[in-house]
């Protein structure tokens, strides 16, 4: 138990005992001895810390380093060496026993976590940004067509069975490439130029059907032009993509963690965050191309994670002391750019508390 605790509790019980330990007369030859004043504090000392709150600030605490970095790697230590893994951050380590009370008070000594990252660090798998040709795509187009099936017989006629007409369903895989035929031409033939989805359905339609006739889809298990033009209405997602400025959305990246001693309660919040990236618009052909997003600022989060599971944006609050706990921090991104930078500062404390129960 910490002194200052006990002081408190002797007082406590001394005071309790005033006036019982010398004469009623004034004489102060009639003194409780030693061993009954020991008595008495363990009769009422359970019940008192039972009973009873005490916050405590000291400024010790088995003289143990915590050390907290952006990939989960937490590092324990009691004696005088910390070894960190090899992506150091800027942000100051202290013995938290050097923590303050949260008070404001002149001396208190808060944690600051400085980190400076890029796109590349935070999602090493979507960095460098590589984009899939489309048109090198293959897309499966399924169509109906009316045609014949062979049915058994047993009605010992002779006959073993029988053709039947009914409809047959039939999977082509139909190049991409087919809906770029006249990208960046112009054919005077069937009046058409640019791609398919460029509203050149029609040039399409009788580019196709000038050679391979105008049948109907549903007489042959052939592709046709109706099946052309139905395969590009189809393949859209696939074979023309909207393109994104960004490489990704809502994208969450662990950025930290924060040990939480038995003992010690938990204040923090976020001082900074900064976003930047470099405008991109993409001129290729092949791509849907959309630039229209929102300000990434006003969705991004910086989320502290408690053991139970809840999750509060940019702060946290008096969490802890009753177990040795762990605080991960993330970073949730509402659009991440190949570009994208972040600068965050994070500053909290630690309060000493004694758990009761």
């Amino acid at each position: 138990m910490d002194y200052k605790a006990t002081l408190v509790v002797l007082v406590l019980v001394s005071s309790a005992l005033a006036g019982c330990t010398g004469d009623p007369d004034g004489g102060g030859n009639d003194e409780i001895d030693s061993d009954a004043l020991q008595d008495l504090f363990d009769e009422h000392f359970e019940d008192f810390i039972n009973n009873t709150t005490i916050t405590v600030n000291n400024n010790y605490h088995n003289n143990t380093t915590y050390v907290t970095n952006e990939y989960h790697n937490t590092t324990s230590n009691a004696g005088d060496e910390v070894t960190e893994n090899n992506f150091q951050t800027d942000y100051t380590n202290y013995t938290i026993g050097q923590a303050g009370n949260g008070s404001g008070s002149a001396n208190e000594i808060l944690f600051v976590m400085h980190m400076e990252l890029n796109a590349s660090e935070i999602a090493p798998e979507l960095i460098p940004r590589v984009d899939i040709d489309p048109r090198t795509l293959v897309y499966d187009y399924t169509k109906n067509f009316t045609g014949y099936v062979w049915v058994n017989s047993s009605d010992g006629n002779g006959s073993s069975g029988w053709y039947e007409q009914a409809q047959i369903s039939i999977t082509h895989q139909v190049p991409c490439s087919v809906f770029y035929t006249f990208e960046g031409t112009y054919n005077d033939t069937h009046n058409v130029g640019g791609i398919f989805w460029d509203w050149n359905w029609d040039g399409y339609r009788y580019y196709w059907a000038s050679f391979l006739g105008w049948n109907s889809s549903s007489s042959t298990s052939e592709m046709t032009y109706q099946d052309y033009e139905q395969a590009g209405y189809d393949s859209e997602e696939i074979c023309n993509p909207i393109w994104n400025a960004w490489v990704a959305s809502n994208y969450v990246a662990s950025i930290g963690s924060i040990d939480v001693p038995q003992g010690y309660m938990l204040s923090g919040y976020t001082t900074e965050y900064y976003h930047t990236w470099d405008d991109y618009i993409s001129t290729n052909g092949s791509y849907n191309i959309t630039q229209n997003f929102y300000n990434p600022l006003s969705g991004d989060d910086i989320v502290f994670e408690r053991d139970s599971g809840l999750r509060t944006a940019y702060h946290i609050d008096q969490y802890g002391g009753w177990d040795d706990l762990t605080v991960f921090i993330d970073l949730d991104v509402f659009f991440l750019f190949e570009t994208s930078e972040f600068t965050i500062t994070i500053l909290y404390s630690f309060t000493p508390v004694i758990p009761v129960s």
